[in-house]
């Protein structure tokens, strides 16, 4: 499951997660608002990291652009007029496993809108309403392994959250020294990967913990984990 890091803490984050690459990512920028798009191109451009392989303000014109540029990452407004930014994600995440979407909403992101990203295999969920710097220091941190998120969104989602049954609670006390580490650095914005190598486990330990973490406390991904966390006080 992808892990969850805040996009308070991206631009610090980018050297040390980024892996070094010979060409700046290819990124497809696909929103319906002119202005908005343009401007993020140029900032995209300004980036040593990123180019803009072009724009698209339709769902049609998005998938014709991803099968000429073959991007890395494309950038998809949830509100694209009559289209839908979610199905368009499943689709370019279907027909090119390779390329990375980050879903923008200009909508009040509620905990089914951004489940909706998660199970439309994007890598990313952002509002709107972040600088466009912090866009731009998302784009290389997209990846399968992790999910890049705002951590004022993580907060207002963990809050609207139901709490979960009495059965859940029986099982927090059941969780170990490592399973608690691992939990910490999930809520860090740590892939499974990394936190791995920081505890000197195998990533194939370090998933066994995640999966125990899962069921203990009866979730199914990582936005769960962090809601019944929080509520539980176990952050």
């Amino acid at each position: 499951m992808p892990s969850v890091l805040g996009a308070g803490s991206i631009e610090s984050d980018v050297e040390s997660r980024s892996p070094a690459r010979k060409r700046p990512l290819d990124v497809v920028i696909v929103d319906d608002h002119a202005v908005f798009a343009q401007a993020l191109a140029i900032a995209i451009d300004a980036s040593s990291e990123l180019r803009c392989a072009g724009l698209a303000s339709s769902a049609e014109g998005a998938l014709s652009l991803a099968e000429h540029a073959q991007p890395d990452a494309v950038v998809v407004d949830i509100g694209l007029g009559d289209d839908d930014g979610i199905a368009l994600t499943r689709e370019i995440t279907s027909r090119y496993a390779g390329t990375r979407v980050l879903i923008l909403t200009g909508q009040n992101p509620s905990p089914t809108l951004v489940q909706a990203a998660v199970d439309a295999r994007a890598s990313g969920f952002l509002p709107k309403l972040v600088s466009l710097s912090t866009v731009v220091a998302a784009v290389p941190l997209l990846s399968t392994e992790c999910f890049v998120i705002d951590r004022d969104l993580i907060g207002a989602l963990c809050a609207s959250r139901p709490a979960r049954s009495g059965a859940t609670v029986n099982h927090v006390d059941s969780l170990t020294h490592r399973e608690r580490d691992i939990l910490d650095l999930l809520v860090e914005g740590v892939d499974v990967q990394a936190a791995a190598i920081r505890l000197g486990i195998t990533v194939n330990t370090a998933r066994g913990y995640v999966k125990n973490l899962y069921r203990k406390l009866g979730v199914h991904n990582q936005l769960e984990l962090l809601a019944v966390a929080r509520r539980r006080e176990l952050l």
